[in-house]
């Protein structure tokens, strides 16, 4: 059925509403496929609510998982859920662009338009490039990883199914999704340097940005760098930093965790989960018996996630750095917030506090609504580090996702898919408005602090 003219035209002036729409296409198809009893590894429908919860997680590369990717799925579930994965990493609307690029078909401004939003792009200037120019880099660094994997997987696993575990996993961290084949995550490998180093540089690589590739790529004729590029590398490296030293010194005399490791291992284990708190469900450590301050300490790190336009979900990292470069400016008394000699734009401030407090606002909300629906059987730290990991679309869990009830799971299920396409641009595409308001009222007087 056709739609309505001046519905379309609603619709395609709209980039946020298509760009989640498209997100809650590829769910269903997801759904629908491993619902199939050929998707089960007893051969019996997984049923729509664990479905929908794995099309979920593996769309918008979380991790978390209601059944055992490596047990739960036959080979036929797997390609389906790394399918999401590779999709829901690059992006819906990259692959929609692709699929018109294939059949000769020229790239409108309303396309070039859906491309800007899914990249999180400035300009309309060169986006097919910045499409063309992700994708390949994408799959070269996945090739190269699964590459490196393979040396260590291929011995222990044979020629086939070593590759077919390389190019899973490796695609599995560079989009920062998670989801494994060897049944405990990583923890078998915990003192692996090749594995874990690998696997950790995927996901750091995945979580930079498309933007920040190009930027890099444009060095080499500008020889500089623009200031959103060296905001991402300085704050991802201060986060991998106090991540490092926060699971340290937390860990370190842990029994359960970093006690019983060597000196090397335990720096190494420390720097992983570094660097999956914020943006992939791996995990070398075993969640269940980590410190609560490691814990809530890592709900700080699963809220920022990643970087604009990178695979990872979250706040992200510019938005975080932004919020605390605007409260330091406002303490200091100063009318502008400044990073690298350049003012940020005050409407850029206020849509990074806006940001922060609707993802505050939601993950306690939702961590509230898990603990209400589970009867008081699931602690609120436990509830909350859930939520946190799933807005954040990382997909750490401290052993509560396989029991959880239906309706908690489909409540964590939305959330993971605001943490995807983030919840501004949910709010922007449901509630848009074609014109703006004409008037302002009076500046009134308020008293805060």
């Amino acid at each position: 059925m056709k739609l309505p003219n001046r519905l379309q035209k609603k619709i395609s002036h709209n980039p946020p509403f298509v760009l989640a729409i498209s997100f809650l296409v590829l769910i269903s198809i997801g759904t629908l496929l491993l619902m199939l009893p050929q998707a089960s590894a007893d051969h019996t429908s997984a049923g729509f609510v664990d479905a929908l919860f794995t099309a979920t997680s593996a769309s918008c590369v979380t991790g978390l998982i209601v059944r055992n990717t490596a047990a739960g799925w036959t080979v036929f579930g797997k390609c389906i859920i790394i399918g999401l994965i590779q999709i829901g990493g690059l992006g819906t609307m990259t692959m929609l662009m692709w699929i018109s690029i294939f059949t000769g078909q020229r790239i409108s401004l309303t396309g070039r338009l859906y491309i800007r939003e899914q990249l999180n792009a400035d300009s309309l200037t060169g986006l097919v490039r910045l499409l063309k120019f992700a994708t390949l880099l994408t799959l070269a660094i996945e090739g190269v990883g699964a590459l490196i994997l393979s040396f260590h997987l291929v011995p222990l696993y044979g020629v086939k199914k070593g590759i077919a575990f390389s190019l899973f996993h490796s695609v599995s961290a560079f989009c920062n999704a998670g989801f494994d084949l060897f049944g405990d995550s990583l923890m078998t490998y915990q003192g692996d340097f090749l594995i874990t180093l690998t696997i950790a540089a995927l996901i750091i690589l995945g979580g930079l940005g498309f933007v920040v590739y190009a930027d890099l790529w444009r060095y080499r004729t500008r020889r500089r760098l623009s200031p959103h590029t060296k905001l991402v590398f300085v704050t991802t490296a201060a986060l991998l930093i106090a991540g490092t030293v926060m699971v340290s010194v937390f860990e370190w005399n842990n029994p359960n965790t970093l006690a019983p490791l060597p000196l090397p291992e335990k720096l190494l284990a420390s720097f992983f989960q570094s660097t999956t708190f914020r943006t992939a469900g791996f995990n070398s450590l075993d969640m269940g018996y980590i410190t609560d301050p490691t814990a809530f300490g890592s709900c700080l790190l699963m809220f920022i996630g990643g970087s604009p336009g990178s695979t990872a979900g979250g706040l992200k990292t510019t938005t975080f750095a932004i919020v605390l470069a605007a409260t330091w400016a406002s303490l200091r008394g100063s009318d502008d917030t400044e990073m690298f000699h350049r003012r940020v734009g005050k409407d850029i401030v206020r849509k990074a506090y806006s940001l922060f407090v609707i993802g505050v606002a939601l993950v306690f909300t939702v961590a509230s609504a898990v603990v209400m629906f589970e009867a008081g059987n699931v602690k609120f730290l436990d509830a909350l580090f859930e939520t946190f990991s799933a807005f954040g679309t990382v997909g750490v869990t401290r052993g509560i996702t396989m029991m959880l009830k239906n309706s908690s799971k489909l409540i964590l299920a939305f959330t993971m898919y605001l943490g995807r396409i983030g919840p501004t641009t949910f709010a922007m595409g449901l509630f848009h408005r074609e014109h703006k308001r004409k008037f302002r009222y009076a500046e009134g007087k308020f008293i805060v602090g």
